[in-house]
């Protein structure tokens, strides 16, 4: 994933190892959409083959109105100067593609060493315990509603008949 919200958290707990992160940085950003707006927002040529196909009607199967989105898309992103705004590439997926899959390839390696893979797996859940949902719940509760717990009643018994 990429390295925010809470994925920065989750890889303090687990290790920088548990974890594939790609894509730029929040400081990294101001720059990046500096460069688009200058024209400088390269398109990755095996991005651009993604689009072309897409463009191509292949994946519309005949509904003009699906194409008709699929291209408005493609060409909200591709509106290169206006990266990192809603009138463009808002989220910079251009920008993090290539990392992207050089982080996926880190996985399919990973993977392919099957021990490698369990004991990581086995290391990123047992590093989980402070993401349960009783404790973020607490927390939002606390933290960011405000509110404090209402302690339920017992329940009532009643006499056997």
């Amino acid at each position: 994933g990429t390295m925010d919200g809470a994925n920065i958290e989750i890889r303090e707990e687990g290790g920088n190892d548990t974890m594939f992160i790609f894509g730029c940085l929040e400081d990294e950003v101001p720059a990046i959409k500096e460069r688009a707006s200058n024209g400088n927002y390269p398109i990755d040529p095996r991005m651009q083959k993604v689009f072309d196909i897409i463009r191509s009607g292949r994946f519309a199967c005949g509904d003009n109105e699906a194409q008709t989105q699929f291209c408005g898309l493609i060409d909200k992103l591709c509106n290169i100067t206006a990266a990192g705004t809603w009138d463009g590439d808002r989220y910079l997926l251009i920008h993090d593609f290539p990392s992207y899959v050089s982080a996926q390839e880190l996985v399919d390696k990973t993977y392919a060493d099957k021990a490698k893979w369990a004991s990581l797996s086995i290391q990123a859940a047992c590093s989980m315990a402070k993401f349960s949902t009783d404790r973020t719940i607490s927390e939002y509760a606390k933290v960011i509603w405000g509110v404090e717990a209402s302690p339920r009643p017992a329940p009532t018994t009643k006499a056997a008949a």
